[in-house]
């Protein structure tokens, strides 16, 4: 599962971490709930005992009564249990925030591990059913890969190679002999998303241009001209917009800045 980026699926266990978070969560609330009342008894006591709400230094000098804890004691341990629950809660956001794998990656890796590979001569499958059986949990699973703005044109692009059966070069070949499994180099098939790509806006900047270009020098009468240009504009507009929502992760508000512009 190494041998690819694509491959780097594996479950984030959401459902544990909820769990966790909530025990955690929990009880820290019973270690607000001591320290609150212990606030309250020591505000109805003695004039003394009501000085150490107002002066640090004569409550963290006050000892144990009948080995109860003392608000210094337990200050501290909150403080303990606020920091492991605050790492803990960051670790989980960090796990969410990880991005989703692609269902063409998923579905690479399900037929992996289902189908398995040869070896002279026999079929063996890389993990054991109980084992690979996380890769059915497809709504827990989170992939190592950072996301592309054009991974669905990258699929694109090794869908075609392998219609048109171009063989891999020396590099990927090594990393299996599987007839049925096929690497592509990275490199390459970036350069060529790229050059796609660039084709593409060149394209939106030379025909909407050649196009009025036409309009304004071929038609007669100002307000056919007129009417015509304003439907080019907004037809290349249009598709200027689409190809920015397509081809990269674009949020509305900069599509809309983009496109106005």
């Amino acid at each position: 599962m190494d041998s690819e980026d694509t491959f780097g699926i594996y479950r984030r266990f959401g459902f544990l971490y909820s769990r966790v978070l909530l025990s955690k969560q929990d009880e820290i609330r019973r270690l607000e709930d001591s320290l609150d009342d212990m606030d309250r008894r020591d505000a109805t006591s003695s004039n003394q005992t009501r000085k150490c709400l107002k002066s640090q230094a004569k409550d963290f000098a006050r000892t144990s009564i009948n080995g109860s804890q003392t608000r210094k004691e337990l200050l501290g341990i909150v403080e303990g249990k606020l920091y492991e629950y605050g790492q803990f809660l960051l670790q989980a956001q960090q796990m969410v925030a990880l991005n989703k794998p692609a269902d063409r990656d998923h579905l690479s890796v399900q037929n992996f591990l289902e189908n398995g590979y040869e070896e002279n001569g026999e079929k063996l499958r890389p993990l054991m059913a109980a084992d690979s059986e996380f890769i059915y949990r497809k709504e827990d699973l989170v992939t190592l890969r950072p996301g592309r703005e054009s991974a669905w044109l990258d699929a694109f692009v090794e869908r075609l190679l392998k219609m048109i059966h171009c063989k891999p070069v020396q590099e990927t070949r090594l990393k299996s002999n599987n007839p049925h499994i096929h690497y592509y180099t990275k490199r390459r098939v970036d350069r060529l998303v790229t050059l796609i790509i660039g084709g593409l806006m060149l394209l939106l900047l030379v025909v909407p241009t050649y196009a009025l270009y036409r309009v304004t020098t071929n038609m007669e009468g100002a307000s056919a001209t007129n009417a015509t240009c304003i439907g080019i504009l907004l037809v290349a507009t249009l598709m200027f917009s689409a190809i920015l929502s397509l081809f990269t992760k674009a949020k509305r508000h900069e599509i809309l800045g983009a496109s106005a512009a």
